[in-house]
């Protein structure tokens, strides 16, 4: 299986403004966090919740179609439908602020059921049929779906009231939550998870991710709340808490004249992972080439100093900048940081690194074993080759491979190839797909 395989890219650009909106929120609010902050939060909490519950929806009505299918076609595309889904609503689950262990067995059963479905569509391109086993594998998942729905819709009834989750997340001080507990019902006997059958993307080391990027070293806040004095001294700063889970953070509220943001900084080696709030941008006035400088200084100031531009769009007033790690000229796509700059200001306004706290270390071998001209007989003749540079990209689950990426033109379009460094195979190829949003890779 190859779709897919330079996520790290699709990410940023499909998604990047409602990742970086969305990506830091998961952090406890205390009494104190009112009015604006407040508000801004409920919004975004229900909102994911709600996406969360659509999402959930539409997985259940492609499963049930799909388990009536027989035509390939039709069935390839409920496949396609449902991975897209699983893969948002894992995002959604993310957002949410609950512990891990209160829908651990939903986050693993949407994980699985996305790689489940990659398989069985891939097998279909291939030319293979879904066998008897695999359908009674989707009637086993239909039947989950339906439950996990079913709870859900009945969380959004009740957010949908006067219910506010913000008044309801979890306290330091306390054992547990009210919002928490209203998960309690996805992780008992009243949704039965399968087993699903099938060894390569569904291992621990997918489900639970090892943090590759932090030491064991760790800050106090008072040295958080001193290294963001320091990054972002323009801006009036109050500490907003502390979080636990993948990452364990201190949180803090920023304001700049009429801007709100917030922000999250590591308690291991006290990073800066996420910071966004909402700005309204005016007419631009920074070009997109100087927004990626921006984006390059914003990080070196952060002391990310190894971190380069690969990849940028604009959209709505916004430049979304990729900035990668650079290892003996190699791009490393894993160790991607995502950077909102606004064009009329040239502020950054976004930031998330959480796929760098994911993923950096040092590599030790990205030497290739064939060289460009080798990699070059897996291109056809129809593409007009720009440039070749060396990347090393994430697999679809676990690994990464070292690829030739070849920036083509063919007809017009522009396409991103990514061949096997070492078998000379094609890994994966990306189109740039031209939108009024910005320009995309699919």
């Amino acid at each position: 299986m190859k779709k897919g395989a330079i996520v790290a890219i699709v990410l940023s650009c499909v998604i990047g403004a409602g990742a970086l909106t969305y990506a830091g929120v998961s952090w406890a609010t205390t009494a104190n966090n009112m009015g604006l902050y407040k508000t801004q939060l409920e919004y975004v909490y229900q909102r994911n919740l709600y996406e969360l519950t659509d999402n959930i929806n539409n997985i259940e009505s492609n499963l049930s179609k799909l388990k009536v299918s027989t035509d390939k076609q039709v069935q390839e595309k409920y496949l396609a439908n449902i991975v897209a889904l699983a893969n948002t609503a894992q995002d959604n689950i993310a957002t949410l602020p609950i512990e891990h262990n209160a829908i651990n067995d939903t986050t693993t059963f949407v994980n699985q059921l996305s790689g489940f479905c990659l398989v069985l569509q891939q097998g279909l391109v291939d030319g293979e049929s879904i066998s008897m086993d695999d359908m009674d594998q989707i009637a086993s998942l239909h039947e989950s779906s339906q439950n996990i729905k079913y709870e859900l819709n009945r969380l959004a009834v009740l957010v949908s009231t006067d219910y506010s989750i913000v008044d309801h997340v979890k306290n330091p001080n306390i054992d547990s939550s009210d919002f928490n507990n209203q998960f309690n019902g996805l992780n008992n006997d009243i949704v039965e998870y399968p087993q699903l059958i099938y060894d390569g993307p569904f291992s621990d080391s997918v489900t639970n991710k090892e943090i590759k990027g932090l030491s064991e070293n760790e800050i106090n806040a008072e040295e958080a709340l001193n290294r963001m004095k320091e990054w972002f001294a323009d801006y009036d700063i109050e500490a907003a808490g502390e979080t636990n889970g993948d990452f364990a953070t201190f949180n803090f509220n920023l304001t700049k004249g009429e801007q709100s943001y917030y922000a999250q900084v590591t308690k291991r080696d006290g990073i800066l992972l996420q910071f966004n709030g909402g700005y309204e941008v005016g007419s631009s006035q920074k070009t997109e080439d100087e927004c990626r400088t921006i984006a390059e200084t914003f990080a070196k100031n952060l002391d990310f100093s190894d971190m380069k531009a690969v990849w940028s769009t604009v959209s709505n007033g916004f430049a979304y900048v990729n900035l990668c790690n650079i290892q003996n000229d190699v791009i490393i796509y894993p160790d991607m940081i995502k950077v909102k700059v606004a064009t009329d200001s040239g502020e950054v306004v976004g930031w998330e690194a959480r796929s760098w706290a994911y993923n950096h270390t040092e590599r030790t071998n990205l030497s290739p074993i064939i060289n460009e001209v080798q990699a070059r007989q897996a291109l056809t003749m129809d593409v007009d080759v720009r440039t070749c540079k060396l990347a090393l990209v994430p697999n679809d689950y676990v690994g990464e491979t070292l690829t030739y990426e070849f920036m083509c033109i063919s007809d017009g379009a522009t396409y991103y190839i990514y061949v096997n460094a070492a078998t000379g195979e094609q890994f994966n190829i990306q189109k740039v797909v031209e939108t009024d949003d910005g320009n995309l890779l699919m």
